[in-house]
């Protein structure tokens, strides 16, 4: 009889070389219990050899009462364990429909993810190349990528408990556990470091790359691995525009290749959300770009980027967006607005408002210089230089000539207002971000201004340290706090009358 033990660290199709031993009575059994004990002996008094987690492969060599005796290559340890905590894979067990089944049902149930690991690469050990090239081939990547991208993201948060604390530590051991299980199997893991601290464990992908490349995959299992693989969570949190780049455009390819048509409506809506965030990205990174090194072809293909990511929003049907979906629904909205100015043919880099003239311009590479002059240019009113995008076109003036409107976007996904104002001292000129936070992902829009010259309206949306929150305001030109508020424009009289016509037919804001 043939028996079947697995080699850790080999990646074979996204799972594992499986290396195969005669050995007459040998068969190859998972582990499906977590923390299971490999005994010295037949008994649970015997002093314990090692603990084994689910999903482990272990090689059966005989049985004794109700112990089969077991040797684990990795550990280079033979032992007991009880029957009732491991799979043996030998006559109709192993057989690829059977694992397949067997899968199915794994996969389905949250923390046993190492198992059904396990149960899939032993179906690419057992199953024929016309298998694995087939539906059922490209059931079992799905499933590989699915757990594999599952057990990371349990492994990057600790749970709450009841009392509000984190895990316990034998949570947090299981989790470690089934991480070494999935390595074993050849699974890469990448940890990231975020600001705050907090590790961001990422599955490498390998399992749904090769999906993506097979023909017998379905258009939601395409989908699914598209989306997997262009999280932007799993983006390296500090890079330049040079290394972003390529990235962005890769994650753009990818999604690319996901035929929309195909799918239902509300995977059709998930792709299109990612792909709105992914272009917005690229068309932001390809405006930083053409900031540093002059004007090169990159302006313009950072305009295309960002009309793309605009067209594919319009695509977007918020009828059947399901309930998990609003959050990538708010942050493709918060991505797509703050690079909506990216997508506006580039205005004169002069020109005059409120009896001034206003220049923006480029300063130091990756800076953009405000100027507010008088209409000779002899005397500056006012000079400002940030390392942002700051839009000519979105340049707006009230019609007392005493404030001046242009946004700015410091960060790839966070948009802020610049107001210009006209005082007793001169002009001064004060930021309004999206909220008051570290920069996260959102954006502070000029939604037009409040006869009388005291008061403008702002459309507020941002995702920062841990806190979402969408606002429309009326803000106090002098003193920039928020008089009125609501979560709704409708809601707010001040929008109803005097809301900027091209602000309400441009903006992502109204949804």
């Amino acid at each position: 009889m043939r028996s079947m033990l697995w080699t850790a660290g080999v990646a074979v199709m996204g799972a594992v070389v499986l290396t195969t031993v005669t050995a007459a009575q040998a068969a190859t059994a998972l582990v499906v219990q977590d923390n299971v004990a490999l005994r010295a002996a037949a008994k649970d008094s015997a002093p314990l050899q090692a603990q084994l987690a689910r999903g482990e492969a272990v090689e059966i060599r005989g049985e004794r009462f109700d112990h089969f005796q077991v040797y684990d290559y990795r550990r280079e340890r033979g032992g007991f364990v009880r029957k009732s905590q491991v799979l043996p894979l030998e006559g109709g067990a192993g057989e690829p429909g059977a694992l397949l089944a067997t899968l199915r049902l794994v996969r389905q149930q949250p923390g046993a993810e190492s198992l059904g690991l396990g149960l899939a690469a032993a179906y690419v050990q057992a199953a024929s190349v016309e298998q694995m090239n087939g539906p059922a081939g490209a059931e079992v990547l799905d499933a590989m990528g699915t757990l594999s991208e599952r057990l990371a993201d349990r492994a990057s948060r600790s749970p709450p408990r009841a009392d509000g604390t984190t895990a316990s530590a034998s949570v947090d051991t299981q989790v470690a556990a089934q991480l070494d299980v999935a390595g074993r199997y050849g699974l890469r893991f990448r940890s990231l470091e975020r600001e705050s601290g907090v590790v961001q464990l990422c599955y490498e992908g390998e399992a749904f790359r090769r999906l993506l490349a097979m023909p017998a995959a379905t258009p939601d299992q395409r989908a699914r691995a598209a989306l997997a693989l262009t999280r932007t969570d799993c983006l390296a949190p500090a890079s330049t525009p040079a290394q972003r780049e390529p990235l962005e455009q890769w994650r753009a390819d990818v999604l690319d290749k996901v035929d929309t048509r195909a799918l239902p409506t509300y995977w059709r809506n998930r792709v299109l959300m990612r792909q709105v965030a992914v272009w917005s990205s690229l068309a932001d990174v390809k405006a930083r770009r053409a900031a540093m090194e002059g004007p090169t072809g990159e302006a313009a293909g950072g305009q295309q980027a960002a009309a793309k990511a605009l067209s594919l929003f319009t695509s977007i049907v918020p009828a059947d967006l399901a309930d998990d979906d609003q959050s990538a629904f708010n942050e493709a909205v918060m991505r797509g607005n703050a690079a909506r100015w990216l997508a506006m043919a580039a205005a004169p880099g002069e020109q005059t408002l409120a009896g001034m003239r206003l220049a923006v311009q480029r300063g130091q590479p990756g800076e953009t210089c405000v100027t507010l002059a008088a209409p000779d240019g002899k005397a500056t009113a006012l000079r400002h230089c940030g390392w942002g995008l700051v839009s000519a076109a979105s340049a707006r003036v009230n019609r007392e000539g005493t404030a001046i409107v242009l946004a700015s976007v410091p960060t790839d996904g966070w948009r802020e207002l610049w107001l210009l104002r006209k005082t007793v001292q001169g002009w001064r000129l004060a930021v309004l971000p999206p909220a008051a936070a570290q920069p996260g992902l959102g954006y502070a829009e000029f939604a037009g201004f409040v006869p009388g010259g005291k008061e403008m309206l702002v459309a507020r949306e941002a995702r920062a340290e841990g806190r979402y929150r969408r606002s429309y305001e009326v803000v106090d030109l002098d003193s920039l706090e928020t008089r009125r508020q609501a979560g709704e424009a409708s809601l707010l009289g001040a929008f109803q009358r005097w809301q900027a016509p091209d602000w309400k037919g441009a903006t992502l804001s109204l949804r």
